[in-house]
């Protein structure tokens, strides 16, 4: 026969993992749409909040960014981008680090011309006193139309 207090205990442990988890995993989730997000906002103070100091991002073409170079990028892209969507989203925790991978479409005028662009992306970010930061991030594109 089990003991009522000791189930009573078993869930309460069991329960905590669980929501602390889901914690993370909705930080992650909010922290991707933000950044993405910023890109036709021009947002550049999502990035500043998002991404940690020693940020690290391989850019579609290869180039390595820096926090710093990001932010500049945000603020006064190469081709205007007027929306973005994120898809198939999945994210993973392990202790305090976090992965993000997904696809975005991103809308963006080049020589005057509306052009779509897809690109795969990983996010790496990493819990630091209490919150979440990128600290790495690969983007591939997928495609132009």
């Amino acid at each position: 026969m089990q003991h009522p207090i000791l189930l009573a205990a078993c869930f309460l442990l069991c329960a905590v993992p669980a929501s602390a988890q889901d914690a993370d995993h909705n930080a992650l989730r909010n922290h991707n749409a933000d950044w993405i997000q910023a890109y036709p906002e021009k947002d550049t103070t999502v990035i500043k909040r998002i991404a940690a100091d020693d940020l690290v991002m391989i850019t579609s073409n290869g180039t390595r960014l820096s926090k710093k170079e990001l932010i500049r990028n945000v603020a006064k892209p190469a081709a205007p981008i007027t929306s973005a969507t994120i898809d198939n989203v999945d994210i993973t925790v392990k202790g305090n680090i976090g992965i993000v991978v997904a696809q975005v479409e991103f809308i963006m005028v080049v020589n005057g011309k509306e052009t779509t662009v897809k690109n795969n992306y990983m996010d790496i970010y990493e819990k630091r006193d209490g919150q979440w930061v990128a600290i790495a991030a690969h983007v591939t594109r997928l495609d132009v139309k």
